[in-house]
């Protein structure tokens, strides 16, 4: 009788609140786990839907679900994906107690204001946050930016630091190269929480200079939010006609926006490397974004991307124009984002270089069985960036 495997958990939110790290942690379920069966994924959700206070008792359902497994020895790691605010304090009592009885833990790092909100916090607060960055096996990171806070500001070892950019799976389609329409009406899509973290006044500003240069035009904003004061916002601003609020969309509905839109439009003032822009990527669909977060590590403007500075309306809305004028603009954005994203974003490169550090940190052997989303990644070796260093 072959020996039960062991468990990784997975510690992320799920559901429509999870956003981008729920999305990776579905992306780390659906990849089957180790393919001779050595080890199996389980998720744990110390938010769930309910109230902020009932989130307390999730925290503690889980602490005692990995301190069960690690009295009956079942336990591989715990993959600890931390956010912002409560979900700093809820991911980190999940690191401290599962290092107190010894369970390795990767603490995987994607909050977009937490470097902000340490700045502005008090002795106590810097000392208790400093905690389970410290304590973890490895602390895995988005980009170089967190990189420098965790060894500056937190007292990371640099040795136990990983750089991890996101991946997502190749859409269906995207071996088609985009053939650009010069005559049809463009199609600008955000897809997003509806914040003003995330420009959404901005864009549609931008979108009002843009009106009066480009007659004919669409805008889609899919995404929850408080989707009334945006669409009294376009109102004022005389552009309701052309914008459609279509509130939260599930996957399958954003990756069709994607695949449909003349260009992905994100003007945000903090990120860390959005998913949506990756899908943009693999769709061939052109971007303009914002250089922050580690957006500038892994997008050239001009050759994968177009970037504008956060909050800067004018040169968006010279963005917008130029991009829905410039069919050859649209074709050379289009070919090179699909081919840095199969290079570098594809879910398998990521599961790839994932699974590695597992096995580095943690000792933990996982093989995974790439199906055809991932086979362009097969040749690449993890360990050529696994670390940024």
């Amino acid at each position: 009788m072959p020996p039960r495997p062991r468990i990784c958990y997975i510690i992320a939110p799920s559901g429509q609140k999870g956003g981008g790290m729920g999305r990776v942690k579905d992306y780390i379920l659906e990849s089957g786990g180790d393919r001779w069966g050595r080890v199996r994924f389980e998720a744990i959700d110390t938010r769930g839907s309910g109230s902020a206070a009932w989130s307390i008792v999730r925290v503690c359902r889980a602490v005692a679900t990995i301190w069960t497994s690690a009295l009956l020895r079942r336990v591989a790691l715990v993959h600890v994906n931390l956010g912002d605010r409560g979900s700093a304090v809820r991911k980190g009592i999940v690191v401290i107690m599962s290092r107190l009885v010894s369970v390795p833990v990767i603490l995987h790092l994607h909050a977009a204001e937490l470097t902000d909100d340490y700045a502005r916090a008090g002795w106590l607060k810097r000392r208790l946050l400093q905690i389970p960055f410290r304590m973890a096996q490895c602390c895995v990171v988005l980009g170089e930016r967190w990189r420098d806070w965790l060894i500056d500001e937190i007292g990371v070892d640099r040795d136990k630091i990983e750089i991890l950019y996101n991946g997502v799976p190749i859409p269906a389609g995207a071996a088609t190269p985009r053939q650009p329409a010069i005559d049809a009406a463009p199609i600008i899509l955000f897809l997003g929480n509806l914040m003003e973290r995330k420009g959404v006044s901005d864009l549609l500003h931008a979108l009002a200079g843009f009106a009066g240069t480009v007659p004919q035009w669409r805008a889609i904003f899919a995404g929850g939010g408080d989707l009334q004061h945006y669409q009294a916002l376009a109102q004022d601003l005389g552009i309701s006609a052309h914008v459609e609020f279509a509130g939260w969309v599930d996957q399958d509905k954003a990756r069709t926006l994607i695949r449909g839109a003349t260009m992905l439009v994100l003007p945000s003032y903090d990120e860390g490397l959005p998913l949506v822009i990756l899908e943009a990527l693999g769709a061939g669909t052109p971007v303009i974004c914002t250089p922050v977060g580690a957006i500038p590590e892994v997008l050239q403007s001009e050759e994968t991307a177009i970037l504008v500075g956060a909050g800067d309306r004018p040169a968006l809305e010279r963005a917008l124009i130029r991009l829905a004028q410039d069919p050859a603009l649209r074709a050379h954005l289009s070919a090179q984002g699909s081919s840095l994203f199969r290079q570098e974003f594809t879910l398998g490169v990521f599961l790839d270089r994932l699974f590695d550090i597992y096995r580095r940190y943690c000792g933990v052997e996982i093989e995974r069985d790439p199906g055809p989303g991932a086979r362009i990644s097969d040749d690449i070796k993890p360990e050529r960036i696994s670390n940024g260093r």
